[in-house]
């Protein structure tokens, strides 16, 4: 067995550089043209763990040679469907490129060396007792702790993969959205939702607020910080348009790894209402970490964001205009109907 698991090894590693250095950089998950050909990288991802994983450690006698041929029928069965799939999927990209076409030969090159040197090796399991048991090849050292590292990485990779595909399924998430009636006017609104001092006592999405100019208009800066669990995240953030007891639109940032967000762009409504002044945000923003930082936003952060921004909300109407002011609205995450450039 050690020649076709010398083959296996050679497969893993060139099968790694195909993923990394051609496929993530085409995002075929997050196009949906080539939204089968991933799901078909997929597969194959969960078919070569098995193989890294069994082939050099597991003997399957009599009926089980059986599900250990399946294995190598299933691998042939979606390299065909991947072959069907790939010009459709990759013609908005120009087809393949002339070095993952030479990458795809030498991988079946290698594949069918594997594949012819396994089974026969392994044919004379077929009329042995039926067992299922743990009998590793004699192999080098650093052999077999390269396929078992190989076993890790493509198990890995393929959550990776997968999870890249229910990501780019779920679409762009919706941006958070608060609004509240406040029994006030605009300028009075205006002037206590403006000071940076007051700030951080009734939205409590920030502990500090300081800013970078002698007074609040557009393109001052703002530098934030919250304390979370100990830890005090920083971050910093610009008016990119300031318009007095009307509008403020601003964006913002963190450089701090920490921070599950890495910029943002939002913008503060006020508008006149029957009895007071209408106070609206809404805000989104981009996430780091990748692919796991986007689903745990999507899943649990922008949540907890929306609902952290409502109950700020709410805790500005208690503190300083309690008589009169409406529910907080605005968990659905609907935009404004309209924002001024």
């Amino acid at each position: 067995m050690l020649a076709p698991l010398c083959f296996l090894a050679a497969m893993g590693l060139l099968g790694a550089f195909d993923i990394f250095y051609f496929h993530r950089r085409c995002r075929l998950a997050h196009r949906p043209a080539s939204r089968v050909e991933a799901a078909l990288h997929v597969a194959r991802g969960l078919i070569y763990t098995a193989q890294f994983a069994l082939v050099p450690n597991v003997r399957c006698a009599g009926a089980w040679y059986a599900a250990f041929l399946a294995l190598f029928g299933i691998d042939v069965a979606i390299a065909i469907a991947d072959v069907v799939v790939e010009p459709s999927a990759r013609r908005a990209l120009g087809g393949l490129t002339g070095g993952e076409y030479l990458a795809h030969i030498v991988l079946s090159i290698f594949a069918g060396a594997y594949l012819y040197g396994t089974i026969a090796a392994t044919l004379p399991w077929a009329r042995q007792a039926t067992a299922l048991s743990l009998a590793p090849a004699a192999l080098p050292a650093p052999l077999r702790l390269l396929l078992a590292a190989l076993a890790i990485g493509c198990a890995l990779v393929t959550l990776l993969e997968l999870l890249e595909i229910v990501d780019a399924l779920l679409g762009a998430p919706r941006p958070v959205h608060v609004s509240v009636r406040l029994a006030a006017p605009r300028a009075q609104v205006w002037a206590v939702t403006q000071d940076p001092l007051f700030h951080p006592e009734w939205d409590h999405r920030f502990s500090r607020i300081i800013m970078l100019g002698d007074e609040i208009r557009t393109g001052t800066r703002m530098r934030y910080e919250k304390q979370l669990l100990g830890l005090t995240i920083q971050g910093f953030g610009r008016y990119k348009l300031h318009r007095p007891e009307r509008q403020s639109t601003f964006e913002f940032w963190s450089d701090d790894p920490r921070s599950l967000i890495r910029r943002g762009v939002g913008l503060w409504r006020y508008t006149d209402a029957a009895g007071g002044t209408l106070f609206t945000t809404s805000y989104t923003y981009e996430v780091r970490w990748g692919v796991l930082g986007r689903l745990l936003d999507r899943g649990l952060f922008r949540r907890l964001f929306q609902q952290e921004t409502e109950r700020s909300f709410a805790r500005l109407a208690r503190l300083r205009f309690a008589a009169g002011a409406s529910p907080v609205a605005g968990a659905a995450g609907r935009k404004p109907a309209r924002l001024a450039a």
